[in-house]
């Protein structure tokens, strides 16, 4: 069985690193070699220990570390920042890290078709496809949005985990079945939404180049509408829409797109499969990653942090309805 506390690599079955191309473009464009990285992550790790309420980190997690610092834009004083929200978010808000297997789960993969593009994009990203079958669609009462955001930042953190992949990555959300029935369900799940997105974009460095909406129906400009003020004006304003798939391909590269998309690569659902297996087996490493990386703040100095740094406090569960 895999050392769940260990700073190891996660399973990823099939889906490839960066080729080499890539990951030389990749330090290049944000100005770093390995060598300056390697002298950066130990002030990094210096850092940390003198953050009482922060965790102390061996050189076994520098692979980790310097996913930071690439994801900062090779910046120390970002990195900083950013593992500085990324271990408060995981003590505040737990339940969102801490989605361990249950019916619900088995459920949830198969009421939505969701996987990760094998290979990277010829521009270097990892590209993400969601479908939401016809099933809840016709019946939203099936749909937990709670397990669904929490899967989602395990996605996230298995690849922030994850030596020599992108910090780069594509959305693409398949709307075909997306009813007016399955919004009003999305609506009464807001708050969630809500600290779901304020977590994504605000203590993970990860980049989210695209958010591609597939075959949306009219209804989806009033979606937009309603969460963009919780996006970053960045991210909000990389949200395409495409009313069919052949407007799709003229955004992406359409040899790398699962084969049921035009591509020549596996199905969605074989992706599915896949990611569902990579959900199963890395489930100790995620669930350890909480205990390893929380803040611990009995030991912050000078008090709690700023509420508009992190966004909305408490449970994710009890949190209300806005």
């Amino acid at each position: 069985m895999m050392d769940a506390g260990a700073a190891c690599t996660p399973f990823l079955h099939d889906i490839k690193p960066l080729p080499e191309e890539q990951h030389a473009a990749l330090l290049k464009k944000v100005d770093a070699t390995p060598e300056s990285l390697k002298r950066d992550v130990k002030i990094l790790r210096e850092w940390l220990a003198q953050q009482p309420h922060l965790p102390q980190l061996g050189e076994d997690f520098d692979p980790w570390l310097i996913r930071f610092l690439i994801g900062s834009k090779n910046s120390l004083q970002r990195a900083k920042e950013y593992l500085e929200k990324y271990c408060t978010s995981r003590a505040q808000r737990a339940e969102l890290y801490t989605q361990g297997p249950s019916p619900g789960v088995e459920n949830l993969f198969a009421l939505i078709k969701s996987g990760v593009l094998p290979v990277t994009t010829p521009q270097g990203t990892r590209m993400v496809i969601t479908k939401f079958t016809k099933e809840v669609g016709e019946d939203p009462s099936k749909m937990d949005w709670g397990i669904y955001f929490k899967l989602t930042v395990h996605m996230a953190d298995v690849f922030l985990g994850s030596e020599g992949h992108p910090v780069d990555a594509e959305i693409c959300m398949d709307l075909e079945h997306f009813t007016v029935a399955l919004n009003n369900s999305f609506v009464a799940n807001l708050s969630l939404f809500r600290q779901f997105v304020d977590t994504a974009q605000g203590s993970v460095p990860l980049h989210y180049k695209a958010v591609h909406l597939v075959n949306a129906p009219g209804i989806i400009k009033t979606v937009i509408a309603m969460v963009r003020p919780f996006l970053k004006d960045k991210l909000g304003e990389r949200i395409i829409v495409h009313d069919t798939v052949e407007s799709f391909h003229k955004c992406v590269d359409k040899a790398c797109l699962p084969s049921d998309y035009g591509g020549q690569g596996k199905t969605l659902q074989q992706m599915c499969d896949d990611w569902h297996l990579i959900i199963h087996t890395n489930m100790p490493w995620i669930l350890a990653r909480q205990a390893k990386l929380a803040a611990d703040e009995s030991k912050r100095v000078g008090g709690k942090p700023r509420q508009d740094d992190f966004g909305v406090e408490g449970s994710f569960r009890k949190l209300a309805v806005d």
